[in-house]
């Protein structure tokens, strides 16, 4: 205990890779971490500050987002900058506690943060514009389904995790600068697409239930490989055996606390997550078995009751019946009969609030994103975000207030007005 003390307040000797025998307690100031700290930090308030000046403040993106993204972000911080990086260097024990902190508490706060979302309001509105259609691309598109599906997250995770302690790997990111910035890059990021996938991927709250088994698979290797370290009977790196007889610590017994950490704790905070996961799924699942009872309630009530939650396909149908002009204008007037909006100005404000970025949606040039799902037809879908009766009133709300309705969604609140929402309501409603 003492030697450990000895080297948290630096007091020992000259020491491998240039460190100098007082700079463990030193601060990490390399520009490889600091500048895309800064950077993304920095467009994240930018963005931030223009989102909640147009929707206000907590709307668009929330207040409990952008508290998500900071406590993410200082994490970061105190893991690459703090002298938590430089001792990481000494001990691996606290090289592990870096690791962990990195995957299991950074990466899930600024995912939760909804950093694209920001980054992008950050740009100009020719700039924003040209960035999100770089990645409407079909192979972009194609690319990004394939990383975000839950088994391909999980694996990216996994490898991740393992090649990177692999003995020649880890020496040489110990050894070379560069190559440990990108060992860090590669855990935040693989770290925050996993968590995207298993929280705001394509199934919505329908997947947790496999995102349950994949989290608790992840804590289950990651578990395992903990435990290797912590029974092993020798030291794995030799980088840090030297590290050891210079500041007089037992290297092996360093190597197995930094095993327990990865073993115990950070397996405990998966079981937290999938738990959190489950519980959110089982609440999904009640949530639409009530709404299969109250609909079919609803039809057995009677032909009047059912007379008015079928007005707006009677509507449609009228319309249907009385247009002489062709399909497309026909959809056009049954669907501002319904919604009371415009469907020219619906387009225009499609493009205003940027909804292209994140979904595909027929008839508006550009919007071929695959962030949300597509929009293809949702005039005739049974239901909104999967759970939400597909009614006029209902799109207008969910265009609106998606986060009052389902604070779980990914998509943000961007401040659209009544009257916009009803014009866009009413575009969405040609599209059968």
């Amino acid at each position: 205990m003492h030697a450990l003390t000895s080297v948290a307040y630096g007091a020992g000797p000259v020491v491998a890779h240039g460190l100098r025998a007082e700079s463990a307690s030193e601060w990490d100031l390399s520009l490889l971490v600091v500048a895309p700290l800064l950077l993304s930090g920095g467009l994240y308030v930018t963005g931030l500050w223009r989102v909640w000046r147009q929707a206000g403040i907590g709307r668009g993106l929330s207040a409990w987002s952008a508290v998500s993204f900071a406590a993410g972000w200082l994490t970061l911080f105190v893991a690459l900058v703090s002298p938590v990086a430089r001792l990481s260097e000494i001990l691996f024990s606290v090289h592990m506690t870096q690791h962990t902190l990195l995957l299991l508490v950074a990466a899930p706060l600024l995912t939760f943060g909804h950093p694209i979302l920001a980054w992008m309001w950050a740009l100009d509105n020719r700039s924003r514009e040209s960035v999100a259609h770089a990645f409407r691309g079909p192979r972009t598109r194609a690319v990004w389904r394939a990383v975000t599906a839950p088994l391909a997250a999980f694996l990216l995770q996994a490898a991740a995790l393992w090649i990177w302690h692999i003995p020649s790997w880890y020496e040489a990111a110990l050894h070379h600068e560069s190559i440990h910035a990108l060992e860090h890059l590669s855990y935040v990021l693989a770290g925050s697409l996993f968590w995207w996938a298993m929280v705001h991927g394509r199934y919505g709250r329908n997947g947790y239930g496999l995102a349950v088994l994949y989290v608790f698979l992840t804590g289950l290797h990651s578990g395992a490989l903990g435990a290797l370290l912590a029974v092993s009977p020798s030291v794995w790196y030799r980088d840090y055996a030297v590290q050891a007889q210079v500041w007089h610590v037992d290297a092996l017994q360093d190597q197995q606390l930094g095993g327990l950490l990865m073993w115990i704790p950070a397996a405990a905070i998966f079981i937290v997550f999938g738990l959190a996961l489950m519980a959110a799924w089982l609440g999904e699942s009640e949530r639409r078995v009530k709404l299969g009872v109250a609909d079919a309630a609803a039809r057995a009530a009677g032909r009047g009751a059912r007379g008015a939650s079928l007005l707006p396909a009677i509507v449609l149908l009228a319309a249907a019946m009385s247009s002489a002009c062709d399909s497309g204008q026909a959809a056009a007037r049954e669907a501002e009969s319904l919604t009371g909006g415009s469907v020219e100005r619906g387009r225009a404000a499609i493009g205003k609030y940027g909804c292209g970025s994140c979904h595909t949606i027929p008839g508006i040039a550009g919007a071929e994103a695959t962030v949300g799902p597509p929009l293809t037809s949702i005039a005739v879908r049974g239901y909104l975000a999967g759970h939400l009766p597909n009614s006029p009133d209902n799109m207008i709300r969910w265009i609106q207030h998606p986060q009052r309705i389902d604070p779980q969604v990914a998509m943000p609140e961007m401040g659209v007005t009544d009257q916009d929402a009803r014009d866009i309501t009413a575009y969405l409603y040609t599209l059968r």
